[in-house]
């Protein structure tokens, strides 16, 4: 990110040109072919790469069980906080993560959920269906949404930007009425209401660990942040012993 900064540039270059061909080839077949359809031979072309976001880290609380605090509410996957990962979150584990908890969110379903709640689930649940007339105007709202957290809260994040992130997000929300219940709307709400949780506990979290990098406190500060930041809906931050 620094480099794209300094040059303006849309990418930086990756060179895999010192390895063997073959070997590149072969420990990489999926790269190497997707490269070749966009005309790039890694094992003799430099690779244009960007940084992308591509996961989440942290998510709705859990127990070991994928209970929240809401009764009748779980979660498990990507979209949960189960305590496995620290302050990055390895490839295989999310994988080993969502077959496990999985698994442990179903059998903890089966055995609390009422013998009723299978009949009602099934009869008098509709899915939430949107209105073409607010597609616009919520289209351009969820991209501002997304623009202002890759701005503001991207790779290297400062105080100033954040604070700055979080009242471009209030802005953004004050645009809505957020009823009636439309499925662009609340996605487009859910949306800021992620984005404003992330800036919160950023903000809180002033130090440099794992891929959460400030630059106004880029050290680690194991004596005060050593712990998990759980975010409540008063937006109050509190800091959990691991």
């Amino acid at each position: 990110m620094e480099e794209l900064k300094k040059t303006g540039g849309k990418f930086v270059y990756l060179d895999l040109t010192h390895l063997n061909g073959e070997f590149v080839k072969k420990r990489f077949p999926m790269v190497y072919s997707t490269c070749l359809n966009y005309g790039i031979d890694i094992t003799v072309d430099k690779i244009p790469v960007h940084p992308a976001a591509h996961y989440l880290m942290g998510g709705v609380k859990t127990d070991l069980y994928g209970r929240t605090s809401l009764p009748d509410l779980y979660a498990a996957g990507e979209v949960a906080c189960t305590g496995v990962h620290g302050a990055n979150r390895l490839a295989s584990n999310s994988l080993l993560e969502g077959l496990v908890f999985g698994a442990r969110v179903g059998l903890a379903v089966a055995s609390e959920a009422p013998p009723s709640l299978a009949q009602v689930a099934g009869t008098s649940l509709k899915p939430i269906e949107s209105s073409p007339t607010e597609r616009p105007q919520w289209g351009e709202t969820r991209s501002a949404t997304q623009k202002v957290m890759w701005s503001k809260v991207g790779i290297v994040r400062d105080g100033s930007e954040l604070k700055e992130g979080l009242r471009l997000l209030m802005q953004l929300r004050s645009r809505g009425s957020w009823s009636p219940p439309d499925r662009v709307e609340w996605e487009c709400a859910n949306l800021t209401s992620v984005g404003e949780m992330i800036l919160i506990s950023a903000m809180a979290r002033e130090e440099s660990r794992g891929a959460h990098f400030r630059s106004d406190f880029p050290c680690r500060n194991d004596r005060e942040f050593i712990k998990h930041s759980v975010l409540s809906k008063s937006n109050q931050v509190e800091f959990v012993g691991v």
